[in-house]
């Protein structure tokens, strides 16, 4: 708040020594440029416009902050969060939200159990383990798309690993393995029903994630 009223009285003292229609045009452009102080504080400090869904399915709207800014960046494990018209700023954890969204980015909570056993991982649902945020890349019933986001402890770098997830079905599988491109075996033996996705994971016709989703939505599902 100092910072905006000391831009309010370096435009009251330019205004004096202006004409009237030079002092409208600077009136303009101060209103253009600083706008509501509280709103632009928040940005500065990292928060993005978005909004939380409660326990109870209400979305509530506000901004969000969600990370440290770039290129140190650490994930909060409880949200920011600040309602519309307050100053005040709350905390949430994947456990007490369902959901939140911040700019364009989407995320929904989940119980997610992570298995690894001979260097092989599987991911469960699981009513029993904490929950976490996985960012939604694309929601198309019966088949969920999302991206499990991490921070490298050595250097601070952000990455993330994609999971598909069937309606109705406890596991999700790990599409890729890095540079190492599509977890074939795994897909296949998720999609065992569907022939086609399988003969085309097979041959190599299919390259990444998308091409994974888009195929079983159009040719694995029952007319």
């Amino acid at each position: 708040m100092g910072g905006f009223l000391a831009n309010f009285l370096f435009y009251l003292d330019k205004t004096k020594s202006m004409k009237m229609p030079q002092a409208l045009l600077l009136t303009l452009l101060f209103a253009l440029l600083i706008g509501n102080p509280f709103k632009m504080n928040a940005q500065k400090r990292g928060y993005e416009p978005g909004y939380i869904i409660t326990q109870e399915g209400d979305t509530i709207h506000g901004q969000v902050k969600d990370r440290s800014p770039e290129p140190f960046v650490e994930l909060y494990p409880r949200i920011r969060f600040r309602p519309a018209g307050k100053s005040s700023r709350q905390k949430y954890s994947p456990d007490e939200i369902r959901g939140y969204g911040a700019g364009e980015r989407e995320y929904i909570s989940i119980s997610l159990r992570e298995d690894a056993a001979f260097f092989r991982f599987r991911y469960y649902i699981d009513p029993g383990v904490e929950k976490v945020f996985l960012r939604v890349i694309r929601r198309d019933a019966p088949l969920s798309y999302y991206h499990r986001e991490f921070v490298y402890d050595d250097n601070n770098f952000l990455d993330y690993y994609p999971l598909i997830h069937r309606e109705g079905e406890r596991e999700m599988v790990q599409v890729t393995q890095g540079i190492l491109g599509l977890k074939r075996q795994q897909l296949t033996e998720y999609f065992s029903d569907c022939e086609v996705l399988v003969n085309a994971l097979k041959t190599k016709e299919l390259k990444d994630p998308e091409a994974v989703y888009n195929l079983y939505l159009k040719q694995c599902l029952l007319p």
